[in-house]
């Protein structure tokens, strides 16, 4: 196994996976980008939109023990074991064979076990004009996360890619176009998103 492998997919369709997170990896944060390489050449991009951490064992929840992490991993190292990470990735874009990046659903999903990665850089510039992938998130949204506040996340990613205060607003404004449209000219919803973004 690679080193700088997050995850495994353990569940997946055209349209998302879910992942579970290696115990001596951190999870990656809501709102980033990952990548999945399939077997067929493909780079699946997705859109980190809920992280979980659950029991193991479905019939044993934790419970409140009132110690800090450093107690409990000194007297019951074994709760640690019972526990897992998982994360939700909404598939956005993907690579073709010819290493094209599409904004648009691949032709096959992840495989199961497949390795994810955080979303190499040269991919996260890649993900501009027309930004597409921005219509599938408004317009088909997880139905269980704000929309609004994955978008905000997501365009901060991409204002630091194309280096923050020193040249990420120009791409800014043509995420802000784009959202415009996708939004019906909603300008009070635009305009609450964007300010988060450029803190």
């Amino acid at each position: 196994m690679q080193s700088n492998v997050l995850a495994e997919v353990i569940v997946s369709s055209t349209t998302e996976f879910i992942a579970e997170v290696y115990r001596d990896q951190v999870p990656p944060a809501f709102g980033t980008w990952v990548q999945v390489e399939t077997e067929e050449g493909h780079t699946l991009l997705g859109l980190v939109s809920h992280v979980e951490v659950t029991s193991r064992a479905p019939n044993r929840q934790a419970v409140a023990l009132g110690k800090t992490k450093a107690e409990l991993r000194a007297e019951y190292p074994q709760i640690f074991e019972l526990l897992q990470t998982t994360f939700r990735a909404q598939v956005i874009a993907h690579t073709d064979t010819n290493r094209r990046l599409r904004q648009t659903l691949p032709p096959l999903p992840a495989g199961i076990h497949d390795f994810v990665h955080a979303c190499a850089p040269d991919h996260l510039l890649a993900l501009g004009q027309p930004y597409d992938f921005l219509r599938t998130l408004v317009r088909n949204p997880d139905p269980t996360v704000p929309v609004d506040d994955l978008l905000v996340a997501v365009l901060a990613q991409i204002y630091e890619a194309h280096g923050g205060r020193h040249g990420g607003s120009k791409e800014l404004i043509h995420a802000g176009r784009a959202l415009s449209r996708l939004m019906n000219d909603d300008h009070e919803r635009l305009h609450s998103i964007l300010r988060r973004v450029a803190r």
